[in-house]
């Protein structure tokens, strides 16, 4: 195919170098994220991805696959799937249908005639995966499935990890209350992780998180909580947010 030339993983990368980035974002953060490329924007994914090759990113697919077989099957999206095969792994047992996305126009358009459809869309903008719940003729995902977003996200620095939030605030928006599952992988445990997720995160989702490799790669799963527990539970947030800030005046 248009792809698969060479496979890089970076399951290989030094799990000390994960942990030493993870030191500096929580107790020299005006230094974690100042050499970091830009990989918020689509023009260096363009550039990567002009060059032919499949990058698998922190679990090989057929792991995470089987990993996440115990899952309801339903309607289901690989977010920023780049050049991964895992949209075929899911869709070879059972989650369909199913839909593979990025926001890089470049790798959509090498993918795009595969067999498992491959969209361009933008994880962070609400509007985009409400596109392809269109594409597929349905109202909700059951399962969005990130192998390397979020992750990358974290990696970004600062600017990049504060649209961590909007990625998983888009996804509450268009997954199935009380069963809907945002499954993402990353080499960071979640004392590191879950801070990141976005401060309305607890409010929308139950976050269950566990390990599935060695050396550890953690498996981190977001079910969303029913319609009316998450109004409930943000409206209590909201509350203590006026009576903290009332406090202050």
């Amino acid at each position: 195919g248009v792809l698969g030339r060479t496979q890089i993983t970076s399951s290989s990368m030094s799990i000390r170098g994960r942990k030493f980035i993870d030191f500096l974002r929580y107790n020299v953060p005006f230094l974690s994220g100042s050499t970091s490329a830009p990989i918020h924007k689509t023009s260096y994914w363009d550039a990567i991805y002009k060059d032919s090759f499949l990058f698998e990113w922190g679990v090989q697919p057929k792991i995470l696959a089987d990993e996440l077989m115990g899952m309801q099957k339903g309607p289901t999206c690989v977010l920023g799937a780049g050049t991964s095969v895992l949209g075929s792994e899911l869709a070879q047992r059972g989650f369909k249908p199913l839909v593979q996305c990025d926001f890089s126009p470049e790798i959509v358009k090498k993918r795009e005639k595969e067999d498992v459809p491959f969209k361009l869309a933008d994880a962070t903008k609400t509007e985009d995966l409400k596109s392809l719940l269109a594409f597929l003729e349905v109202k909700q995902f059951q399962n969005i499935v990130d192998k390397g977003l979020i992750d990358g996200l974290y990696l970004g620095g600062e600017t990049s990890s504060l649209l961590i939030s909007d990625v998983i605030s888009s996804c509450s928006h268009v997954l199935t209350p009380n069963t809907g599952t945002l499954s993402f992988v990353s080499f960071s445990p979640p004392k590191h992780m879950v801070p990141l997720l976005g401060k309305n995160a607890p409010l929308a989702f139950k976050i269950d998180c566990r390990e599935i490799a060695d050396p550890p790669i953690y498996l981190y799963e977001m079910r969303v909580r029913e319609e009316k527990r998450r109004r409930t539970v943000h409206q209590k947030h909201q509350d203590k947010t006026r009576k903290r800030n009332q406090k202050r005046r």
